[in-house]
């Protein structure tokens, strides 16, 4: 049986992976990733001139393991909800021929992509509470910390560029006409 519609989805194209192809590597390759990376890097370089680097760094991950996880489920539950503006935003006319172009697809990855990075960032917080428990975790503890950072620090970034694509939105439908 043959589709006559063009904009039918496969499943391929509705995941994780599937809408990164849509985006590409140089989704990745951002403002957001570079200032994730310069703060992350500069905070280590100061922790290391600055003494005992290791005792340093697992006081600052048991520091903010617990702040950090209620701001990233807060952010993860506040980008959910910009999606659900996002949708609305739309204008219904314009969603097949959006799918038909993916241009749908590269509204709505960015989301996805911000909802996987907080989700990290969760982990990772929950991660340092079991070394700061856990004996035989505790050797992660210098890992988990400065990845956090820049897990953290990276979506946070992200989620600020994602408030300017639902701007963007926002301001194109408000030139449509129903």
């Amino acid at each position: 049986m043959i589709n006559k519609r063009k904009n039918k989805l496969q499943y391929n194209d509705t995941t994780y992976l599937g809408l990164f192809k849509t985006k590409g590597i140089k989704f990745y390759i951002n403002w957001s990733l570079f200032w994730a990376f310069l703060i992350t890097g500069s905070i280590g370089y100061f922790l290391w001139k600055t003494g005992d680097f290791s005792k340093q760094v697992n006081g600052i991950g048991f520091a903010i393991n617990e702040p950090l996880i209620g701001a990233s489920a807060s952010i993860f539950g506040i980008v959910i909800a910009s999606l659900t503006l996002t949708i609305t935003l739309f204008h219904q006319s314009l969603l097949p021929i959006m799918l038909e172009k993916k241009l749908l697809h590269k509204f709505l990855f960015p989301f996805w992509k911000a909802v996987s990075l907080w989700g990290i960032s969760i982990l990772l917080c929950l991660l340092l509470i079991f070394c700061e428990n856990a004996i035989i975790l505790a050797p992660f503890t210098n890992y988990f910390t400065f990845l956090e950072i820049f897990i953290f620090l990276y979506s946070t970034f992200y989620t600020v560029s994602l408030t300017g694509l639902v701007i963007q939105l926002a301001l194109q439908r408000a030139q449509m006409k129903d």
